[in-house]
């Protein structure tokens, strides 16, 4: 099983719109994709026309089931969505998660210790972050960690930006996370490069300028995406732009990222 960090600090970048559509790519490549909605704004149950899970003592949820408040069944928490996906919701609990897992010992594996019991269940799990430096940020970065070539679960981490300066500076930040988690909990990232969302080269300099930093960082960039309205139009249809318009340059374009990020995805393509 696959899990797939999709993280940034910054809002506004695109976490959700490559959280849903390379989990759409996975899935017609015939994996066995579940989305988490791990932001607690809620954008990705918005997104892809789930349901809030409910909230309050005892409720079936994600937050209630990593404190142990909450102990029934995988399929409760799990909803099925637009183009094959299974999705875990937000709930009005997500709001609380952070502060509470402050108290616990272990915080930042309590989503690895949900996640890696579904490997038998999921082929790739792929997370929408919330865009924060907090606890439940570092507790998906964990989960999507580098873990020993045996090991049944891999991590890999995405990092959204948008081709502007505030990125820039965003990114750096990030990084500094990323660093601050490897030496505090002595684990290990496998980052895999960068997804530059909603680029307009028609902006100018600035924008120009700023891809070519992204060109030339370390980590590459592994997919650019235009401001193209089938995004916004998939959007708004809840749903995702593999149902809406499969056939766009946008699909196309998560389908090439799906590939390159497991290349064994590549000769079911072509089946």
């Amino acid at each position: 099983m696959r899990i797939y960090a999709i993280a940034n600090q910054k809002g506004g970048v695109g976490k959700t719109c490559d959280t849903v559509n390379l989990s759409a790519a996975l899935a017609e490549r015939g994996q066995r994709v579940l989305a988490i909605d791990w932001d607690p704004q809620g954008h990705l149950t918005e997104a892809i026309g789930a349901q809030p899970a409910p909230s309050g003592s005892g409720a079936a949820n994600l937050p209630r089931a990593l404190l142990g408040e909450w102990r029934g069944e995988l399929s409760d928490l799990v909803q099925q969505a637009a183009g094959g996906l299974y999705v875990v919701p937000t709930s009005d609990d997500m709001f609380l998660l952070e502060p509470l897992m402050y108290a616990k010992v272990g915080r930042e594996f309590l989503l690895s210790r949900f996640l890696d019991a579904l490997v038998d269940v999921f082929d790739a799990v792929v997370i929408d972050c919330p865009p924060s430096l907090g606890a439940l940020n570092d507790s998906a970065l964990v989960a999507a960690r580098k873990r020993p070539a045996e090991d049944p679960v891999q991590g890999t981490i995405l990092i959204p930006v948008q081709a502007e300066d505030s990125s820039i500076r965003a990114l750096r930040l990030f990084l500094r996370q990323v660093t601050t988690l490897q030496d505090g909990l002595e684990v290990r990232f496998d980052i895999a490069g960068l997804v530059v969302n909603l680029y307009d080269p028609r902006k100018g300099r600035i924008a120009t300028s700023t891809m070519e930093a992204f060109q030339n960082h370390p980590l590459g960039v592994l997919a650019v995406f235009k401001d193209l309205k089938e995004v916004r139009e998939s959007w708004r249809l809840h749903t995702t732009v593999f149902d809406h318009a499969p056939d766009s340059e946008i699909a196309h374009g998560f389908r090439a990222l799906a590939n390159r990020l497991d290349p064994e995805l590549a000769p079911a393509a072509a089946s």
